[in-house]
């Protein structure tokens, strides 16, 4: 095999190396910093919701990342509920005022 040969697959193997190390580490740093924006988050819940109470902030710093994604994960679903049920509320409206409109028009047909 030929000198140039062997130094193009040494090139493209080492290539190959540097592109897969790159991919893991770019997923590991991703993670990572998932990781902290999440905290990040739950954090400033605890500042703003319970004016920064020092123990439960305390209780966030010794969290998993689990648990701090499942806190995550929990709130998205309270935050989806309660845009639903605002939904829902504003449908409700719509309907009372509606028959509401159709009951004085009957009254005054009436009349």
């Amino acid at each position: 095999m030929k000198t140039s040969t062997k130094i193009s697959i040494g090139l493209g193997v080492t290539a190959a190396a540097g592109v897969v190390t790159a991919v893991v580490i770019s997923d590991k740093v991703i993670n990572k910093v998932q990781t902290l924006k999440n905290r990040h988050q739950v954090k400033s819940f605890v500042q703003d919701k319970f004016n920064g109470n020092e123990t439960l902030l305390d209780i966030v710093d010794h969290l998993d990342d689990k648990d701090i994604a499942s806190l995550i994960k929990v709130s998205d679903k309270v935050k989806a509920g309660k845009q639903s049920v605002t939904s829902y509320g504003e449908n409700i409206k719509e309907t009372t005022e509606n028959v509401k409109d159709k009951l004085y028009d009957l009254a005054d047909h009436m009349m």
